[in-house]
């Protein structure tokens, strides 16, 4: 599980940048609240951000369960040919 290690940054809705304006160090906005894009100026609303960093968060996680399943699937085959290998009744494809 060490490769699903990945950063999801929020992103200004406007300028895409993931640079926010923070009114100290430690601040940790609050839902309902806005952030001010530190490239742009403009407002976003935090929920909304946290929303769409938690749809990301979901594919990756999807992606990730989708490889799993695939290889766990490879390896079975290989083992089921493995395991019945010379005989003319069962056939692996």
């Amino acid at each position: 599980m060490e490769e699903l290690k990945e950063t999801i940054s929020l992103r200004c809705v406007f300028c895409r940048s993931t640079l926010f304006a923070m009114p100290h160090e430690g601040y940790r906005p609050h839902h309902g609240s806005f952030v001010v894009c530190a490239n742009c100026g403009h407002e976003n609303d935090y929920t909304s951000l946290f929303f769409v960093v938690k749809d990301k968060a979901m594919d990756i996680a999807h992606e990730y369960a989708e490889r799993l399943l695939e290889k766990a699937a490879n390896d079975m085959k290989k083992q089921l040919q493995n395991a019945f290998r010379g005989n003319k009744y069962i056939k692996i494809c």
